[in-house]
């Protein structure tokens, strides 16, 4: 038989180890939580997204890029898998003006703008034209190089000259670049029975046209006079270019002190003659002077 003073100190044993209990676990809880934490940290940046400041997206010392390696001769691989092209030369010209390493990550177009606003990299410095729309939802630099669409025929078959002309015809262009967005608006709005292929790459397009599977290419000036340098005997660009779309940095919306930043280097490479330098290297012509800043894109 238990007396009262036994059930007494029985209870109290008892509620000291419910109270050793609910502190050893309140300790394990607060252990897990600090561990969860850490591991969203982690997980909720991308990249390097939390680890700069927000006002300053290069806090860090790194400027991190995203580039489209497939649209020559701006971002693209060498023989030797070495990402090189004109932007590419431009983005190391910018990191060593501000002082800061330069990381690229390669990424789709059709993703490379959601990879942004995802804080998955700094800027997007992959050929993006200047348009109305973009500038709604990001903030984009001066431009740097001058762009508009054009379309290519090959040198073997009628050469067109407008949009009009590619009537019964196949048009290769890039999924959802300007070229993409200009044709499929100028087949609604002329009626033209021309079919619209799309391309994941610029590469595909072109041996598509090299093949006769398609008929023509559109694409920007640039990466038309590029192809067109490559192959003489195969392509020709055939018609006046169509829109005027200046290419530039994009970067996120309301980042207006970084953006201002960039436009100082953008300006400074170009007095210095470096963008010069790098357009000649890629186009055999100085396609960053004298840029036409009055956008006229296909609505």
């Amino acid at each position: 038989m238990y007396t009262i003073c036994d059930i007494m100190l029985l209870i109290n044993f008892r509620k000291q180890k419910e109270e050793m209990m609910k502190k050893i676990l309140a300790g394990a809880c607060c252990a897990l939580f600090a561990v969860f934490s850490v591991t969203l940290a982690g997980c909720s940046g991308n990249g390097k997204g939390d680890s700069a400041s927000n006002d300053d997206p290069i806090a860090d010392g790194t400027l991190s890029v995203a580039v489209d390696d497939t649209y020559l001769p701006m971002e693209f691989r060498d023989d030797q898998n070495n990402l090189v092209g004109f932007d590419v030369d431009l983005a190391k010209a910018i990191g060593e003006d501000l002082g800061v390493k330069v990381d690229f990550t390669t990424v789709a177009w059709d993703g490379i703008f959601n990879g942004l606003n995802a804080k998955q990299y700094d800027a997007i410095i992959s050929s993006t034209s200047i348009t109305p729309e973009r500038q709604e939802g990001f903030n984009q630099t001066n431009p740097y190089v001058s762009n508009g669409i054009v379309i290519v025929s090959r040198k073997d078959a009628t050469p067109v000259k407008t949009f009009e002309e590619l009537a019964s015809k196949t048009v290769g262009v890039q999924l959802a670049t300007t070229a993409d967005n200009g044709a499929q608006k100028l087949k609604e709005q002329t009626g033209t029975n021309v079919q619209i292929k799309q391309y994941d790459g610029m590469l595909d397009a072109f041996a598509a046209l090299e093949g006769k599977q398609i008929d023509n290419v559109m694409t920007d000036v640039g990466v038309a006079m590029y192809y067109v340098a490559q192959k003489p005997e195969l392509f020709e660009v055939t018609s006046e270019v169509l829109t005027n779309e200046p290419i530039a940095v994009t970067v996120r919306k309301g980042e207006d002190a970084f953006t201002e930043k960039l436009n100082e280097t953008l300006k400074k490479l170009q007095d210095n003659g470096t963008m010069t330098e790098i357009s000649m290297k890629w186009f055999g012509e100085d396609m960053t002077d004298n840029i036409n800043s009055e956008i006229k894109v296909i609505e």
